[in-house]
């Protein structure tokens, strides 16, 4: 089975691609979903967090996220430390899902990671890479429409994640979705046709 990794910021569509693609056949790891099922079952890496960071467990013991979230996401520092603890975990759950997709005679597996570049998380992608872009107002349009934001918020969202320029210099394959779902299928359709999957 091989591995190909999608990627790009909030607002590009990202995720559509990826259910546009899964329903071609492509298996489908989202490691956004396997950090989430960390968060909440893996004892290892909740125990490091919490030796990192303090108190950011639950109750329940599941990980506090937004706790965590106003501890990192201020302080560059910070995230990196957590990102050093939290992409080994994410790493080897993803392998093992990526393992049973093999088991069940997948051929081809996508990668849905928002930090994949970042991450080192694309050394596991032998398909290459797919970065999914859209112009910075209609990111900004979506995230406003799906998340509720107010425009200065969504703004400074897109504001603080890679350029364009970044994905563009790093993927394997650009897929631009700009324009809406119907106009998104066909281009998926023919990158999908153009995709070796042996």
């Amino acid at each position: 089975m091989r591995i190909l990794g999608l990627t790009g910021g909030s607002g590009t569509g990202k995720s559509t691609v990826a259910k546009l693609l899964a329903a071609r056949g492509a298996g489908w790891v989202d490691a956004d979903a396997v950090y989430h099922s960390l968060c909440i079952s893996c004892t290892p890496m909740l125990e490091a967090l919490a030796a990192a960071f303090g108190d950011v467990r639950r109750p329940d013991g599941a990980l506090d996220r937004p706790a965590l979230a106003k501890i990192v996401f201020s302080d560059p520092a910070q995230l990196r430390r957590l990102n050093g603890i939290t992409h080994r975990y994410i790493r080897e759950a993803s392998q093992e899902a990526f393992a049973r997709l093999a088991a069940q005679g997948c051929p081809l597996a996508l990668y849905d990671a928002p930090t994949l570049l970042e991450s080192g998380l694309n050394s596991l992608c032998d398909a290459g890479v797919l970065g999914v872009l859209a112009p910075f107002g209609v990111r900004v349009r979506r995230i406003m429409e799906r998340d509720g934001l107010t425009e200065q918020a969504a703004r400074a969202r897109v504001g603080a994640q890679p350029p364009d320029a970044f994905y563009r210099a790093r993927c394997d394959y650009i897929i631009e979705n700009s324009d809406g779902l119907e106009a998104l299928r066909p281009l998926v359709d023919r990158f999908w046709a153009s995709l070796p999957t042996g």
